[in-house]
């Protein structure tokens, strides 16, 4: 028992010195830590500085080696740069950026164990700035605005610094950023279609050449022919997604795009068309492309218009592919532009104008830009006094009264169209196409001045100091001077003709400072160059009575109007027969500046001004056989008075005159009537 308890003792004694010994050494182990050594900092030619060191783990296990590095030598705001494990012990790592240019920093080695950091020395370097930021490549070197593009290089990123792109130096949009990979944006704004993409952080950069634009295409347009304001869809690659960044032409004229993606442009037809045959132009990438066919404008259709008008009348043009806006949309009725009052694409309201009317029919045309359509059915214009010219090539106002016809052609007495020509010339009326020639008259005369025919010569009354009186043979074109007028001087005298002899009487003298009156007639005989007295007109010849109207009808002459007071509406006739002057029916108001002419059987007396009044431009009827005056068409939509007027080969002319309500202005136009 005594043996086993010595046993027993000895062991305990043993495994007390056994573990006293393995604590001692386990205590000489941890007491090894890890050495760790800062080397130096290199500082990089172009930025950067590498930072180098090593470390002894002494058997410890190291998890982490690296450097930390500050603006002072306390560390405070320190950084720390954590360098990559391998079996060589060295502590390496390139510190890009996140410093500044000349800036001392203070740096030193580190090396992490069991969650305790072991230092080596601390040293200091001044830094050259941080290294600039390397492209090697792009996801794409081609692209269109707007885009997402990759950049693929190094050193990107900097704590200190933003980092920027530009494309040729218009900014672009980041995306996301790292020190290898910049996601970015095509700028909408870009201003060249090939560019250098430039990346820069603080005064370090580095450029990419070249990123191009990609350049638009088209492969269709639908519909090629179209109207105003229609929509045409273009396909094709490469357009903008932004409405505004795509710009589509007409030839010249920008169009309205209403709808953009990169394969679909729609855009409508603009207004202000300069052909009806245009390239269509697209701008986008900042580059233009044109399509290889023209686009072609809808002619305009006129589909119907009432056949049968009268001047002036409000008529409708019903058709299609009109121009939408009004006044684009010229409109000829016989080559005459009218105006036009309301209207859409498909209906147009005008007038007829007042003419000239030359043939009494008219043709309707609409032109749009280059293109002109015809309305296949003529008008026909209804009107019984229809203007067929509107350029009489003289000034007929109060002129020489009145128009003459002579074997059986027509003359009017007046100045020229020049208003610093005061001479007055024989003008010679062409029926066919309403011309008129011209021709000098070998001797003066006054504006007060008459002329006459007898069918076949004519016969000037000259009012001038002299009573010059002369006669022209339409058929020899000669002038010869004839007896004198034996009445006293006088201005617009009253002159007919029957069975081949001159009247002429009546009128006053308006040279002294009191005109005179005159009721006297003479009568002249061409067979005898010689004048003779005949009974006076006595009727109210204390009041003047000028410039009246004439005509003869079954070799009976009337006389009326020329009236000076509102109580001259009376009317006479004279008889060669028994010399006397008889009363007929009376005109309906008291007037002067009329115009007549006898037609078929009938008296005609057109426009003037009634006393106190403004011009007319109606026309009166007389029946001799009912000693009555009927109103009948008005001639045309112009009041006239001192105008001419004469009928031939059955059918009566007007012209000239001051026209409208106050006569102030000289008229040029010219109206034919057909009973």
């Amino acid at each position: 028992m005594s043996k086993y308890k010595y046993l027993f003792t000895t062991i305990a004694l043993l495994s007390i010195l056994i573990s006293c010994s393995s604590d001692d050494e386990e205590s000489e182990s941890q007491i090894m830590e890890p050495e760790v050594l800062t080397i130096n900092a290199t500082v990089g030619a172009s930025g950067g500085v590498n930072l180098s060191g090593s470390y002894e783990s002494n058997g410890n296990t190291i998890s982490e080696i690296g450097f930390e590095y500050s603006l002072d030598s306390l560390f405070n705001n320190r950084i720390v740069l954590n360098s990559e494990l391998d079996s060589s012990n060295e502590i390496e790592y390139f510190l890009a950026n996140g410093t500044e240019e000349n800036i001392e920093y203070f740096y030193k080695a580190f090396a992490k164990s069991s969650g305790v950091s072991f230092y080596g020395d601390t040293k200091s370097f001044i830094s050259d700035g941080s290294v600039a930021p390397e492209i090697n490549s792009i996801s794409d070197e081609f692209g269109v605005i707007a885009d997402t593009l990759e950049i693929y290089g190094r050193y990107f990123k900097d704590d200190n610094h933003q980092t920027f792109i530009d494309f040729s130096g218009i900014s672009s949009e980041i995306i996301s950023l790292n020190d290898s990979i910049i996601k970015c944006k095509i700028p909408t704004n870009i201003e060249n279609i090939e560019n250098n993409i430039r990346v820069k952080i603080d005064n370090r950069e580095d450029s990419y050449s070249s990123f191009t634009l990609l350049e638009p295409q088209i492969e269709s347009i639908s519909p090629l022919n179209a109207t105003f304001r229609d929509e045409l869809t273009i396909t094709g690659d490469n357009f903008d997604f932004a409405i505004s960044r795509n710009k589509v032409y007409f030839g010249n004229i920008e169009a309205t795009v209403t709808f953009a993606d990169r394969n679909t442009l729609k855009v409508i037809v603009p207004d202000d068309l300069e052909s009806s045959s245009e390239q269509i132009k697209v701008v986008a990438q900042l580059q233009e492309v044109v399509f290889n066919e023209n686009f072609q404008l809808i002619p305009p259709e006129i589909n119907f218009v009432v056949q049968d008008v009268y001047a002036n009348q409000d008529i409708t043009i019903q058709g299609a592919y009109f121009h939408p806006v009004l006044e684009r949309n010229n409109i000829t009725i016989e080559d005459i532009e009218v105006d036009l009052t309301t209207g859409n694409t498909e209906s147009l309201e005008t007038n007829i104008p007042l003419g000239p009317f030359p043939r009494r029919k008219a043709i309707v045309k609409i032109q749009l830009l280059d293109l002109i359509v015809e309305y296949e059915i003529e008008l026909n214009i209804l009107d019984k006094w229809v203007m067929v010219s509107d350029n009489l090539p003289f000034r007929f106002h109060r002129s020489v009264n009145n128009a003459i016809v002579a074997q059986n052609q027509a003359f009017v007495i007046a100045p020229s169209q020049d208003i610093n020509d005061n001479n007055y010339y024989l003008w010679k009326f062409n029926p066919v196409d309403f011309s008129w020639g011209q021709s000098t008259i070998p001797f003066t005369m006054k504006s007060s001045a008459v002329s006459v025919s007898n069918g076949d010569k004519i016969y000037v009354y000259n009012a001038e100091i002299n009573n010059g009186f002369w006669e022209y043979n339409p058929i020899t074109e000669q002038w010869n001077e004839l007896t004198a007028y034996i009445g006293s001087r006088r201005d617009y005298p009253t002159h007919f003709s029957i069975n081949g002899e001159i009247y002429i009487g009546m009128g006053a003298d308006f040279e002294p400072y009191t005109s005179i009156k005159y009721g006297d007639f003479y009568k002249y005989s061409p067979t005898t160059n010689s004048w003779t007295q005949i009974a006076d007109f006595t009727y109210q010849n204390y009041f003047l009575r000028t410039e009246t109207s004439t005509f003869t009808i079954n070799d009976i002459a009337y006389v009326g109007n020329g009236a000076t007071n509102t109580g001259m509406f009376d009317y006479w006739s004279y008889h060669p027969n028994t010399d006397e002057w008889i009363k007929i029916a009376d005109f309906n108001d008291s007037r002067r500046y009329t115009a007549s002419f006898e037609l078929n059987g009938y008296g005609y007396v057109t426009g003037g001004t009634p006393t106190g009044g403004s011009n007319r431009k109606d026309c009166w009827k007389y029946d001799p056989s009912l000693d009555n005056w009927t109103q009948i068409d008005d001639i045309g939509h112009i009041q006239r008075g001192g105008h001419f007027s004469f009928s031939l080969n059955g059918r009566a002319y007007i012209g000239g005159g001051g026209i409208y309500a106050s006569g102030g202005s000289t008229g040029y136009d010219f109206y034919e009537f057909i009973p």
